[in-house]
């Protein structure tokens, strides 16, 4: 895969991303691609209005998407954090590090490229690797590069929260106490997105709009002040393309088109998870209805394409039928993938 640029997205506050769960008291601790895409298709009509939306919306509607959206993953200094994909390891672990490997979520950047390689050193296990506060796995000297707040002061790279709050009826003035969840960044720490560009002319738009929903807020209770963030500088990453890459390892929300179903792209060499995408539509053309749920290949899967056959999804038609009259809500399938040694 070539090199791919990643953007910096630094919280100045906390942020609530919507998580299957009781009302809002349950919030995740990244952002799926097809919500950060929604968002952004939702500044690009606020600020340049729906003619330059459909634009946008043209190529990925005809299969040809000028651009391959990761869903934002955490990081913390230099480290970046990617989701433990479903490799196999290249030799078993120690006894003592099952345990903390099944507590796993996340890997290092570092350590990610050696799975994604087959190559594991054997220092990678020591218990110095693992986060268990963050759930997060990585090599031994990326250590050093955590946030000194991390290392020296024990301040926790990210954290999830529940707040009370309190909503006043208009008509009565009663008070109604709720809870609604919060994730916190520590100091040098918050997420970032992958962006694989296919065609480059459409670079500028996409980090303006960006850097403009930096000042709208991502996510639940904008209004409160949650969700805002800085768009700091880009970087190139570059991940590693093994002897023999036969499968690939999702790094957005996957929902592949029929004929990659029918090529066996979720064949017995796949190992995967399914997530059930649903939630509201926010449009300024009439009140929120539910979109239709859709179930969807989630971070961090490994998909085993036939050689010759692409793996791309698509944007899929998530359309109410109460809001056909209105215009389409479309959910963001398209898959980010780098490529992998796959073991049998």
């Amino acid at each position: 895969m070539p090199t791919v640029t990643a953007y910096l997205l630094r919280f100045r506050g906390p942020l609530h991303v919507a998580e299957r769960g009781v009302g809002i008291e349950e919030t995740a601790e990244f952002v799926h691609s097809d919500t950060l895409f929604s968002a952004l298709c939702s500044v690009i009509r606020l600020g340049w209005g729906d003619s330059e939306l459909q634009r946008w919306l043209a190529p990925f509607r005809a299969g040809d998407p000028p651009f391959l959206l990761s869903s934002a993953f955490p990081f913390a200094g230099s480290v970046r954090f990617l989701p433990k994909p479903h490799l196999a390891l290249p030799t078993p672990p120690p006894e003592d590090a099952r345990k903390r490997l099944r507590q796993t979520r996340w890997v290092s950047l570092g350590l990610f490229r050696a799975l994604l390689d087959g190559q594991v050193p054997d220092d990678a296990f020591a218990p110095a690797a693992f986060l268990p506060e963050a759930a997060a796995w990585l090599l031994p000297g990326e250590r050093r590069a955590l946030p000194r707040s991390f290392t020296r002061d024990g301040q926790p790279l990210w954290a999830r929260d529940v707040v009370p709050r309190v909503a006043i009826d208009r008509v009565t003035n009663a008070s109604q106490v709720y809870r609604s969840g919060r994730l916190r960044f520590g100091p040098e720490s918050g997420l970032f997105v992958l962006v694989d560009w296919r065609d480059a002319r459409w670079r500028s738009l996409f980090e303006t709009a960006l850097a403009e929903l930096g000042q709208l807020g991502l996510g639940g209770l904008r209004s409160t002040g949650h969700g805002q963030f800085t768009r700091e500088f880009e970087e190139e990453i570059a991940f590693p393309e093994p002897a023999t890459s036969r499968g690939r390892v999702t790094l957005s929300l996957y929902a592949p088109a029929r004929s990659e179903l029918a090529a066996g792209v979720l064949g017995p060499l796949a190992r995967y998870d399914l997530v059930v995408r649903g939630g509201w539509i926010a449009s300024p053309d009439g009140a929120s209805y539910r979109r239709r749920e859709l179930r969807m290949v989630s971070e961090g899967s490994v998909v085993a394409p036939p050689p010759g056959t692409a793996v791309l999804g698509q944007l899929v038609d998530v359309t109410p039928a109460v809001m056909r009259s209105v215009h389409p809500v479309y959910r963001y399938g398209y898959a980010f993938t780098v490529p992998a040694d796959l073991k049998e």
